[in-house]
């Protein structure tokens, strides 16, 4: 397996996870306009850590010796989003 093809799949579960939510919240968006969904990101961080944890993604795997710490990590990146993903690893490449 290459080096970074955890990544890739972190970025497409990522952005998987954010067009499912997207998906199902613009029904709500398109009924309600005025309704504030603040909470949407909070479904999106429970549902991209679901998502990365049961896919056993494992981001820092060549970077943390600890297993269970990358997977919690990953889990968090992967429910922030492709953006987040992107800022820690493309900004902690140039550190």
């Amino acid at each position: 397996m290459e080096p970074f093809a955890p990544i890739a799949v972190g970025l497409f579960l990522a952005v998987a996870n954010q067009k499912i939510i997207e998906y199902f919240s613009a029904p709500v968006r398109k009924e309600w306009p005025d309704l504030n969904l603040w909470w949407l990101l909070y479904l999106a961080l429970a549902t991209g850590a679901a998502i990365a944890w049961f896919g056993n993604l494992n981001l820092f795997r060549g970077y943390l010796d600890h297993d269970l710490l990358g997977r919690v990590l990953s889990c968090i990146l992967v429910g922030g989003g492709s953006s987040l993903i992107h800022d820690v690893f493309d900004k902690g490449a140039s550190v």
